[in-house]
C-alpha cells in the first residue's frame, strides 16, 4: 500500500509547483502582466490554495525570487566545491557562470530589475534578496580564490566586476548571438584575473599561458 502523504508534504509539493509556475509565467508574460490567477492556472491549483500561502502578488513575487536565487547560490557553491576538488577547472567555471547568466533564470531576474525601476513594491522585494544573494556569492568566491595576497575588499571587487561582466553579456545575448565573441571575452577576463593574481588553483598560477585561444585563420 502506498504511503499516504502528510499535509506538510502536500503543502511542500504545492509550493514547488507554484514557484515553478510563477517563473514560467514571468518568462512568458513579464511580472506586470502576471496575475495570481495565471499562476494558479499554470500550477494546477485553485486560486484559494495559492492565496492561502501567498496572500498578495508581492508576497508571491518575493517567494519566487528568493527560491530562484537560493537555487542559484546552491548551484554556484556546488561548482566552487568541484573546482576546489579538482573536478572542474577555472575555464569551465567561468563558462558555466556565463551559461547561468544568459539562460531563462537570468531572464527572470532581468524582469525583476526592470520592473523594480518604476515599481516601489517590487523594489522593496528585490533589494534585500539581491543583497543576500551577493553576500552569499562573496563568501563562496573568497573561499574559492587561493592565496592570501588579496584583501577581502579586493576579492569582493574582483567578484563584482566578474558578475557585472556576466550580467552585461547575458543582457546582450538577448539581441546578439555570438558564442565565439563571448568565449573570447571570458578568456580575456580569466587572463586579466590571473595577471592580477587571482586564481582558483595552483595550476592556473603556475601556467597562465595554458589558457586556450581560438585560432583566427
Amino acid at each position: 500500500m502506498a504511503k499516504r502523504q502528510t499535509q506538510e508534504e502536500r503543502s511542500r509539493q504545492t509550493r514547488r509547483r507554484v514557484m515553478q509556475a510563477t517563473i514560467e509565467c514571468i518568462l512568458q508574460k513579464g511580472i506586470r502582466a502576471t496575475s495570481t490567477v495565471d499562476v494558479a492556472r499554470q500550477a494546477g491549483v485553485s486560486r484559494g490554495a495559492l492565496v492561502h500561502q501567498f496572500p498578495s502578488k508581492e508576497s508571491l513575487m518575493q517567494a519566487a525570487l528568493e527560491d530562484l536565487l537560493n537555487r542559484e547560490v546552491d548551484s554556484v557553491r556546488d561548482m566552487a566545491t568541484r573546482v576546489q576538488a579538482g573536478e572542474l577547472d577555472f575555464d569551465t567555471l567561468l563558462m558555466a557562470l556565463h551559461e547561468h547568466f544568459k539562460g531563462d533564470l537570468y531572464m527572470v531576474t532581468l524582469e525583476y530589475l526592470t520592473t523594480a525601476r518604476t515599481d516601489p513594491a517590487i523594489m522593496e522585494v528585490l533589494v534585500p534578496l539581491a543583497a543576500k544573494f551577493n553576500a552569499s556569492l562573496e563568501r563562496i568566491w573568497e573561499q574559492l580564490l587561493i592565496g592570501a595576497e588579496h584583501t577581502s575588499h579586493q576579492k569582493r571587487v574582483a567578484l563584482n566586476a566578474t558578475l557585472c561582466m556576466m550580467r552585461g553579456m547575458g543582457a546582450q545575448s538577448i539581441w546578439r548571438d555570438d558564442p565565439e565573441l563571448y568565449r573570447d571575452m571570458l578568456l580575456f577576463w580569466k587572463r586579466t584575473l590571473l595577471e592580477l593574481g587571482f586564481s582558483a588553483s595552483d595550476q592556473d598560477t603556475r601556467d597562465p599561458a595554458c589558457i586556450p585561444q581560438r585560432s583566427r585563420d
